[in-house]
């Protein structure tokens, strides 16, 4: 039986007129995938809509696995996150205004989640695939993080793989700072065969 993983972007938001996760999103969604039938949504920059957003999705889909992306403007490379902080902490409004700092995610909920993604075999097979990566311990105090750890919190309840990836700004060619689409397409979609691989 095929694998059913949901895969996640956002949309634009302060800064970010055109978010790659966004065009990512619309790229996955036309591709098949051996062993998977994938799942592609783009959430709300939007504290308490997102969180309803994802969970809509969860209950919706049932998935086996969640890789939620987003992007990191000054990271140059595809950062694979390993743990998920119970904080929202950002001096950046989301997209209805709303500024959150110092505040819990879920309110008495643990401090942190570890990814439960297979991130040593997803950061070598994109090694493989020539994509520039690396492991993050820190996902930020935005709406990264926020969507993260709700996913790893929602996860400990109905029992899914969760774990968030970052990617770069998007460039207009390889010799441009941050990293192509055709790049970031290559990067998800060796992703989702890591994830979808016969246990």
């Amino acid at each position: 039986m095929p694998k059913c993983i949901l895969l996640t972007g956002f949309g634009p938001f302060e800064g970010v007129e055109t978010n790659p996760t966004q065009l990512l999103m619309e790229a996955l969604a036309s591709t098949s995938f051996p062993g998977a039938e994938t799942r592609t949504a783009v959430l709300d920059v939007d504290y308490q809509r997102a969180g309803e957003q994802f969970r809509a999705l969860v209950e919706e889909h049932r998935p086996d696995a969640v890789v939620s992306f987003g992007v990191a403007l000054r990271r140059p490379e595809i950062c694979i996150e390993r743990v998920a902080v119970n904080l929202d902490c950002s001096s950046l409004p989301d997209n209805a205004g709303v500024i959150r700092q110092g505040e819990e995610i879920v309110p008495g909920g643990p401090p942190g989640y570890w990814s439960t993604l297979p991130v040593n075999e997803l950061h070598a097979a994109l090694l493989a695939a020539e994509i520039p990566v690396r492991h993050s311990g820190s996902a930020g105090g935005y709406l990264c993080n926020h969507v993260f750890y709700y996913g790893r919190h929602l996860a400990e309840e109905l029992g899914f793989a969760m774990g968030f990836i970052h990617v770069p700004a998007l460039a207009n060619s390889d010799d441009a700072p941050g990293m192509t689409l055709e790049r970031l397409v290559v990067a998800g979609e060796t992703s989702v065969r890591v994830l979808s691989a016969p246990v």
